[in-house]
């Protein structure tokens, strides 16, 4: 039968042992125990190793285990680092915001920077250059509908070109056609038809020529030879109630609408020629301001009247044309 072993009697037995075996010298024990736990365990290798040790001795100074001992002096406690003293709570929170404050500034910049879209090169300012292109495009718009009417008329109603130049009224024109000085009215090639017309000298290509802008009456049609610079032509017109844009097809065309023929030679036209006249210059000035001619005019007030006269009829969405 194994007997059990007291293990603190055993213990207390073994270190007597080693006691007296060092010659009863305490420190001499001390260093032996502590050699013995260096080599043969990791003690000394654990962390607060020498706090355990320290509480130990310090357990065992204060016990009164000797009456006849005298209480040796608790040996002072090791010196330990002063502990970091803590900084204020608003100081560490302003140093901690100064130093962050760079970095967001940094980074909200390279940010803006990859957001923001590239800008276009700097252009005029926008109501300064939408000005300039209305200017433009009333000009052009004027140039335009200069050229689609025609040119200007000049003062006898007619226009001043390179190699000649025509006035007209509304019973007839008169073309004027340069030659060289000295001409003979012999060498001069003239003739006169219904629909034609051609002006020039014999063996040389025609200065003017080609199909009337209208009919003319050739029986009533003339021409001389005005300082032998010269050639003069006089064109009656076929239809008396019409402006040529003119002479001949094909060459620049006047704006009629711009024509103004002499109010004093009205007086020498017949009653019914006059109102007639008189009727068509009032049409070109009104359609010249954008405003009805009296044919026009006269339409309107026929259905002003039709519908006074009919108060039970809805004209509301009727679409009427004059």
């Amino acid at each position: 039968m194994i007997e059990e072993i007291d293990t603190d009697g055993y213990t207390k037995h073994y270190f007597d042992k080693v006691y007296s075996e060092l010659g009863s010298n305490p420190r001499a024990f001390l260093e032996a125990a502590l050699g013995y736990l260096s080599q043969n365990s990791v003690f000394f290798a654990q962390p607060g190793a020498a706090d355990t040790l320290g509480e130990l001795c310090r357990r065992h100074m204060t016990h009164d285990s000797h009456p006849s001992a005298a209480a040796a002096p608790e040996a002072p406690a090791p010196l330990q680092p002063p502990l970091p003293v803590a900084e204020p709570v608003m100081e560490r929170k302003l140093r901690d915001e100064a130093q962050q404050q760079p970095l967001a500034a940094a980074a909200g910049t390279a940010q803006e920077k990859e957001e923001a879209p590239e800008q276009p090169a700097a252009v005029p300012d926008a109501a300064q250059a939408e000005g300039v292109e209305e200017e433009d495009e009333e000009e052009g718009e004027e140039k335009q509908e200069e050229e689609s009417k025609g040119l200007k008329p000049n003062s006898g109603n007619g226009a001043d070109l390179d190699t000649y130049s025509w006035t007209q009224s509304l019973q007839e024109l008169v073309v004027s056609v340069g030659v060289p000085a000295g001409t003979k009215g012999r060498t001069c090639d003239v003739s006169i038809s219904r629909d034609k017309l051609r002006v020039g000298l014999k063996g040389q290509p025609p200065l003017l020529e080609g199909p009337l802008f209208a009919p003319v009456v050739p029986d009533e049609c003339l021409w001389n030879l005005v300082d032998g610079r010269v050639v003069e032509l006089t064109l009656q017109k076929a239809d008396g109630m019409q402006w040529w844009r003119s002479v001949v097809r094909g060459e620049p065309e006047i704006d009629v609408q711009k024509v103004e023929p002499e109010p004093s030679k009205l007086t020498d036209l017949e009653p019914e020629m006059r109102a007639t006249v008189e009727k068509m210059m009032y049409d070109q000035r009104q359609k010249a301001m954008g405003q009805p001619t009296s044919e026009e005019q006269h339409k309107a007030d026929m259905m002003q009247q039709f519908m006074r006269q009919h108060p039970e009829m809805d004209f509301s969405k009727a679409k009427i044309e004059m």
